[in-house]
């Protein structure tokens, strides 16, 4: 790929971010979608989705970028050749998350994950079709779990966790089990990858809504906060700005007048 005129990437989360929360839908940043093609800039797509998922929604949103699975968990690159990826796995096996959540299981805490629950549960908890939801459950390096223990229990379920080298965050909609990467790693690794592919020094736009995205906004240059559910975000990053609308309206209103500003001012430059 070529260096663009801007030397940006975007990182950015798709659930309640550049996917509606509700009915997954990215109509509403089609325009800044097709800002970012027009420019050349890439747009990664870094999310708790699986690789199987990542690849139905690379395809939907006419994607050719790179994209980071499992809240930073696995990253792929697309070849050359257009045939298959080059990865990299960061965080630890599904194997070991299971194993790891069987024993706190039988420690007495109380919670339910999509390796407990068949393809039509995981349909009826997320909303997703029984094909998407099928895809959602063919993990490697995370488990979404929901909490159905006490609140005052999380804490001691969190150490209990790092015990075993593994960590829980909270995302817009599930716990996420995983192990010592989160959504950061795709900040530094695709702006050293980029830097050295194009020669020259970028920025990172990152754009997400969920307490798993914090890391990923605080590493950014320009972190966008898009509003979620039950929560805004407040990074300690001073280049900060939240999004007035949330999903992907919110994305849509606040890329674009991002672009617009970083346009001006090279041209001004």
């Amino acid at each position: 790929m070529n260096k663009p005129a801007l030397p940006l990437i975007v990182v950015t989360d798709l659930d309640g971010t550049l996917l509606d929360h509700h009915s997954y839908s990215f109509r509403p940043a089609m325009p800044a979608l097709a800002c970012l093609r027009s420019l050349g800039i890439p747009c990664i797509l870094n999310s708790s989705k699986t690789f199987d998922e990542m690849l139905e929604l690379r395809e939907k949103l006419n994607n050719t970028s790179p994209f980071v699975c499992e809240n930073g968990g696995a990253v792929f690159i697309p070849r050359e050749s257009g045939r298959g990826f080059t990865s990299e796995m960061t965080g630890s096996s599904y194997t070991s998350i299971i194993k790891a959540l069987e024993k706190l299981r039988d420690l007495g805490f109380e919670f339910r994950g999509f390796n407990d629950m068949s393809v039509a549960d995981i349909a009826d908890v997320t909303g997703l079709s029984d094909e998407d939801a099928a895809m959602a459950k063919k993990r490697h390096a995370s488990e979404p779990i929901v909490w159905l223990d006490d609140e005052e229990k999380l804490d001691e379920f969190s150490s209990a966790l790092s015990c075993q080298n593994l960590r829980l965050l909270k995302g817009g909609r599930f716990y996420h089990v995983m192990g010592g990467n989160d959504k950061s790693e795709a900040v530094t690794f695709f702006k050293d990858y980029y830097e050295k592919l194009w020669d020259c020094s970028l920025d990172v736009i990152a754009l997400g809504d969920g307490g798993n995205d914090l890391s990923m906004l605080e590493a950014a240059d320009y972190p966008i906060v898009i509003p979620g559910v039950n929560q805004i975000l407040e990074p300690e990053n001073p280049a900060t700005r939240t999004a007035e609308k949330s999903g992907p309206a919110g994305w849509n209103d606040t890329l674009l007048a991002l672009l617009n500003e970083l346009t001006k001012e090279k041209t001004r430059g």
